[in-house]
């Protein structure tokens, strides 16, 4: 999840970008909103958001002196301006302050979102930099990512009966697992919940033919812990429950 502060003293605005966010971005935290200047580096400094939006003209401290004092202790927080003025002068401070993006309000619902899509697309590109300074690389070859890519698959392969995770998964392949995850469905078509339920479907279905065991012991052996739970994934991909597939198949 991304951790997003909201900067505005106009209770409608707030409210507005919030329902904007809510709808648009399942992977955002709204992690509080600041109605001043001040209020806005004090949250910065307890909650540490990976965004920010913060509107230009606030009460106690503008927005743009609010970014100066938060980029001492958040220096690569991304920070998108909402301003209800055009101002030449406001872009270029802006930029020196290490602003991601500026927004005209009212902030159109697709403008809002095209610059968050892009703000994420931005932090993760900065983690995986970060993934690739700390491997002593100067950059990963497109066979390093095949290899990278097809360890996280043989993992997830040999450990589905597991409590795996995308988290436990990426930290596995030292990735952050928001990039992970991006790039994960870009290589295989599919994102991590799906495939891994697709290796635990298959398998259970391998054990559902040559075993006798229980629908609940196969659940457990595949990995979940509730079997009402395993048969509706069950049904999910194959139409049927594993009780009825059993049977059919078995005849």
């Amino acid at each position: 999840m991304y951790k997003l502060l909201i900067v505005e003293d106009e209770a409608l605005e707030r409210r507005a970008l919030r329902i904007i966010i809510n709808k648009n971005f399942n992977d955002i935290d709204i992690i509080g909103d600041a109605k001043t200047g001040l209020d806005a580096v004090e949250l910065a400094r307890k909650f540490k958001p990976d965004i920010i939006l913060m509107d230009i003209e606030m009460p106690e401290a503008s927005g743009l002196e609010a970014q100066e004092a938060i980029i001492e202790f958040l220096p690569n927080v991304t920070t998108i301006i909402l301003s209800a003025y055009d101002n030449f002068q406001f872009a270029q401070t802006a930029i020196r302050l290490k602003v991601f993006d500026y927004i005209l309000k009212p902030a159109k619902p697709s403008d809002l979102s095209d610059v968050l899509g892009n703000a994420i697309d931005h932090i993760n590109k900065l983690s995986m930099q970060s993934n690739i300074a700390s491997s002593g690389k100067d950059e990963f070859t497109g066979n390093e990512f095949s290899q990278i890519i097809n360890a996280a698959l043989k993992y997830i392969n040999n450990n589905y009966n597991q409590n795996i995770n995308l988290e436990s998964v990426a930290s596995y392949i030292h990735l952050n697992p928001q990039y992970f995850s991006r790039y994960f469905k870009n290589s295989t078509g599919m994102n991590f919940v799906d495939y891994l339920s697709l290796v635990r479907v298959r398998e259970a279905k391998k054990m559902l033919l040559t075993t006798d065991f229980s629908i609940a012991e196969v659940s457990l052996k595949m990995g979940y812990i509730d079997p009402s739970y395993f048969s509706k994934v069950f049904m999910k991909y194959e139409g049927v429950t594993p009780n009825k597939f059993r049977c059919c198949h078995r005849r």
